[in-house]
């Protein structure tokens, strides 16, 4: 099953929309910072990888009573054999 994310969007006016996506990115400094569900009621946030980077740091946000969160974050290797596509967040146009 495929959670998505519920968005509010909200322009210079003041203006607000709301929209659903599976996956949500943000460019900030030239790298993509990813968020996605995690399938467990929390959050998942990501750093595009680039070629030469071995690992990818990962942000893991996740609800633990009814005013706190859980925040864990760590480093994992970056997929050498993965398939690329468009949503791979690999930083390829394979």
């Amino acid at each position: 099953m495929i959670e998505s994310l519920s968005l509010i969007l909200e322009d210079t006016q003041g203006e607000r929309r709301e929209a659903r996506a599976a996956r949500v990115a943000v460019q900030i400094n030239g790298r993509d910072l990813w968020l996605e569900p995690d399938g467990q009621g929390g959050l998942t946030i990501y750093a595009e990888s680039f070629e030469d980077e071995a690992e990818t740091p990962v942000l893991a946000l996740r609800p633990q009573a009814v005013n706190q969160f859980g925040l864990a974050l760590s480093l994992e290797p970056v997929a050498e054999d993965h398939e690329h596509g468009p949503d791979c967040g690999c930083g390829h146009d394979h």
